[in-house]
């Protein structure tokens, strides 16, 4: 088997696993629908990927690069771009959570001082 099919088999071996691991994931309850797609558009990035290492053999030339490490390194690219959203997301319910406490513990507080025991 050739430098290239291998590369291909095993890029669409990963991408096959991913999707059954994120479709396994979402049945459970554990991925919203939401991250379920996104992933599953990842991994069939990944699955085409295999298939890019020929027109991606220009550009990579031209970077002193192999095809393969080129690809590579755009993935790494693209994680930390998903990693960086995926902050950006936790940050934000973070953010919600503490409003959401603070509005309940306003709320107790108001209950407390209003009740006839206390009055």
């Amino acid at each position: 088997m050739s430098s290239s099919a291998t590369q291909v088999l095993t890029a669409a071996v990963l991408g096959l696993t991913l999707v059954v691991v994120v479709v396994r994931l979402s049945r459970l309850g554990l991925l919203s629908f939401r991250y379920t797609v996104g992933w599953t558009a990842v991994a069939s990035i990944g699955i085409l990927g295999g298939f890019m290492t020929r027109l991606a053999e220009p550009v990579a030339k031209a970077l002193g690069l192999s095809a393969a490490a080129l690809l590579a390194r755009l993935a790494l690219a693209f994680f930390v771009l998903i990693a960086i959203q995926l902050s950006i997301s936790i940050s934000g319910l973070q953010k919600q959570n503490r409003t959401l406490t603070e509005e309940v513990a306003r709320l107790r507080h108001e209950i407390r001082a209003s009740s006839p025991s206390n009055g």
